[in-house]
C-alpha cells in the first residue's frame, strides 16, 4: 500500500455516494481456489443466495491484480478482488443507494460480512475459505460525492468510527489513506489489537439498530 500526496482541493463529502466498495481479506491466501467461486457464485444465482437481483458471473481471474471472479447483481457487484497483491471479499454498492453516508457505509459493510457468512458456510466442509475481519478496505469511486480530500478522509473516518463501535465494541482503528494518489479516496481501517471476531459475529452488530 502507499500512502496518497495530500490533495490540491479540500471539499468535504458533498452527497451520498452511489458508489461504494468495502472490501475484506482473506485468512489463507495460498490456499484460494479461485476454480471454485465461479461454480458457487452460479450456485448463489440459482438459490438466490444474497439478498438483492442476481443476474450473472464474470470470470476475470487471468487478469493480475484484477477483479478475480464477479457475481454481478443489479445492485451491487460482489468479486474476490485481488488488488495490491492480496485476495479479499469486496462487495460494491453501485446504484439505488438510500439513507445518509453512515447509512450507506453500514449497509456495505453489512451486506459484505452477510456475504462472508455465506462464504465461510458454503464452503466449511472442503477447504474452507476464512475471512479476516480485524481490516477492511473502503474505496469511494463516486468522487462527486465524495473527493480525494483529506476533508472527506476526516468526514469518512469519523463515520467509520460511529459505525465500528457498534460492530467491534471498544476496540479501537486507525485509518490511513492509501491507494493511487489520482485515484478515488481509499482508506485502509485497520483494527489495534486481537480480537476474538468472527464474521458472522459480527453481522448482528452492523445491523441497524430497532427505533
Amino acid at each position: 500500500m502507499t500512502t496518497q500526496a495530500a490533495p490540491e482541493a479540500e471539499a468535504p463529502v458533498l452527497s451520498e455516494p452511489q458508489r461504494l466498495g468495502v472490501k475484506l481479506f482473506l485468512q489463507d491466501q495460498e490456499m484460494f481456489d479461485r476454480d471454485r467461486m465461479i461454480e458457487l457464485f452460479h450456485r448463489w444465482i440459482q438459490e438466490d443466495r444474497l439478498p438483492g437481483t442476481l443476474i450473472d458471473v464474470h470470470d476475470y481471474t487471468h487478469v493480475p491484480g484484477g477483479p478475480g471472479v464477479l457475481l454481478v447483481a443489479h445492485e451491487w457487484h460482489l468479486r474476490t478482488d485481488e488488488a495490491g497483491g492480496r485476495i479479499g471479499l469486496e462487495y460494491e454498492l453501485k446504484r439505488e443507494g438510500t439513507g445518509t453516508v453512515a447509512e450507506r457505509l453500514r449497509g456495505a459493510v453489512l451486506s459484505l460480512l452477510e456475504a462472508g457468512a455465506a462464504l465461510e458456510q458454503d464452503t466449511s466442509e472442503n477447504n474452507p475459505v476464512r475471512l479476516g475481519v480485524g481490516e477492511m478496505i473502503f474505496r469511494f469511486s463516486d468522487r462527486l460525492a465524495v473527493p480525494a480530500t483529506d476533508a472527506a478522509f476526516d468526514e469518512i473516518t469519523n463515520e467509520l468510527e460511529n459505525l465500528f463501535s457498534d460492530i467491534y465494541g471498544d476496540t479501537q482503528f486507525e485509518f490511513e489513506r492509501v491507494g493511487h494518489e489520482r485515484g478515488p479516496l481509499t482508506i485502509h481501517a485497520k483494527g489495534l489489537g486481537d480480537g476474538d471476531w468472527t464474521v458472522e459475529g459480527l453481522v448482528s452488530g452492523a445491523r441497524p439498530s430497532a427505533g
